[in-house]
């Protein structure tokens, strides 16, 4: 690591923890530190820079906050690993290909696959009938066999019954939205996505080994049949704040 080779301008209207939390993330940006490295101890830091420790100890704080590190007690702080950031615009493939750009190894379960009936929030997404049968599915996600999140997804039924046709295998390695698009009538043209921050149900951060009301992710996509317009799949996935972002890329002419 080369935090000497970094300055502290005294002489600018920049707050100075600021500057150094932007030190810190250079190195951790540039590859200068990588994910399990310890940085130096705030009183390295104050004799590297000659600023306070107070100053020292918001920027790394702000850092442990934001998930960029993580303290370890008796034993200092260290770089945590990257989030992995999902493409919005492809919320599967996306997700992989960046687990894979992390040197991690991505992989889906799916945990349970059955007809349930839809609750009020479930029949008003899909336009039908509280009660009404609908194909519920729950998948969890990995990287290197750590819990990332989870998917519970919801599909009208019997217009898309052909996923009762699939054996675990392919719902655990094929994208979903290709199984779906065999069939003209249950091919996905439209999705309308919802992201929100929540917090951590006890369940859900059991699952996922986090505390309880710990911030995650959660993306809601309603999605609509390219054949009838009619939305046929409603969605809910859940990551963990602390190891996932979501991204999106808009181009204007």
């Amino acid at each position: 690591m080369e935090f000497q080779k970094h300055t502290i301008n005294k002489d600018v209207p920049i707050p100075l923890y600021y500057q150094v939390k932007q030190i810190i993330l250079d190195e951790i940006n540039n590859e200068g530190v990588r994910a399990g490295d310890a940085i130096p101890t705030e009183k390295a830091f104050c004799d590297i820079y000659g600023i306070s420790r107070t100053t020292i100890r918001q920027a790394i704080s702000e850092l442990v906050n934001e998930g960029y590190l993580y303290r370890v007690k008796s034993k200092g702080t260290f770089v945590s690993q990257p989030k992995a950031k999902t493409d919005l615009v492809n919320m599967y493939d996306g997700y992989n290909m960046e687990i894979f750009n992390m040197a991690m190894t991505p992989s889906t379960q799916a945990i349970e696959l059955t007809l349930v009936k839809a609750n009020s929030e479930q029949a008003r997404a899909l336009e039908i009938n509280e009660g009404d049968n609908v194909i519920y599915l729950l998948r969890h996600r990995y990287a290197d066999g750590m819990a990332m999140g989870y998917v519970e997804s919801y599909y009208k039924y019997p217009l898309c019954d052909i996923l009762l046709k699939e054996d675990e295998s392919a719902l655990n390695t094929t994208s979903i939205y290709e199984i779906l698009g065999r069939n003209k009538s249950s091919k996905i043209h439209k999705i309308s996505k919802t992201i929100e921050a929540v917090g951590a149900t006890e369940a859900e951060a059991k699952f996922l080994n986090i505390k309880k009301g710990n911030p995650l992710n959660m993306c809601t996509n309603i999605c609509y049949s390219a054949e009838t317009g009619e939305p046929i799949l409603y969605e809910i996935l859940k990551y963990r704040g602390d190891k996932n972002k979501f991204s999106i890329e808009i181009n204007i002419d």
